[in-house]
Parts: structure tokens; sequence; C-alpha cells
């Protein structure tokens, strides 16, 4: 009886597994450099949103959240019981990176809002960091399933 329990658990972790990767996309961002492939989450509900990243220990590499946004013109983030340094991204509905907000501190509940008037398509979360590393700047583009072209 216990090889059949241990071979159910094994199971259940692995159904579990790939239960969260279904709720992966891919995401490209096309930089100066050359493109940067990422996996991420999508949040496209209140809820979803509400939640973000928070109560992450750690967020894989290459890996991050799109927060979809649909035109929103003001818009704020904070990073309230998140654990994880992020940087953020935030594109207008042609794919454009508009603004970016660099290291965001943990578990802070000050505002990241950005001072703009165009509408956003999304805000996308990756690791503190990725923008150094890969070179993003404002005006390289993404491309994700959720930004409409």
């Amino acid at each position: 009886m216990s090889k059949f329990l241990k071979l159910f658990a094994i199971a259940l972790m692995l159904t579990s597994c790939n239960a969260k990767d279904d709720n992966l996309s891919e995401m490209i961002i096309t930089t100066s450099e050359g493109d940067v492939v990422y996996q991420v989450e999508t949040a496209t509900t209140k809820e979803e949103m509400a939640q973000g990243l928070m109560d992450r220990k750690e967020l894989k590499a290459d890996s991050g959240m799109v927060f979809h946004l649909d035109g929103a013109k003001d818009i704020a983030m904070w990073m309230k019981d998140t654990y994880v340094a992020l940087d953020m991204l935030f594109v207008d509905q042609e794919g454009k990176i508009i603004w970016i907000y660099e290291n965001a501190e943990p578990l802070s509940t000050n505002l990241i809002q950005p001072a703009m008037s165009e509408p956003l398509s999304v805000v996308v979360e990756i690791n503190a960091g990725d923008v150094q590393k890969h070179n993003i700047k404002i005006g390289d583009t993404l491309k994700h399933f959720l930004i409409e072209k």
C-alpha cells in the first residue's frame, strides 16, 4: 500500500506542476540586441490582477506576469506582499514599451505610477535586474497574445 501512496503523491505533484505550466504563454521582447523570450503568466481578471505575484518567494529566470489593462490610462502598481524584487514594463496598445520601473522594492506599499496619458495594453513584471541584463529600453517592442496590433 505504501508504494501506491508514493506513486499517487508523485502523480499528484506532476499534475499540479503541469496545471500551472498550462497558464504560461510566450512573450518576446525585441531589443536593439535581439529578442528575449519569456514564459509568462497572465492576469486578466480583477482577482488575478489583485493577487499578481503576491506571496511568491521566487520567480524563475526568464519568467514573469503580464497584467492585461485593455487601454487603461491611470494605473498604479505596488509591491504589497510581494517578496521578489521586480522590474516593470509599461506597454502601449502597439506593443511599445513606454515606461520602465526598475528594481521595485519587495513588500513596499509605495505606489508605482507612470506619469503618462497614453492608454496601456499591459504591464509586465519580470525579475529585478532583467532590464539591465537584457538591455531593455523604452521604445523596445513586446509581442504577446494580449497585445492588440
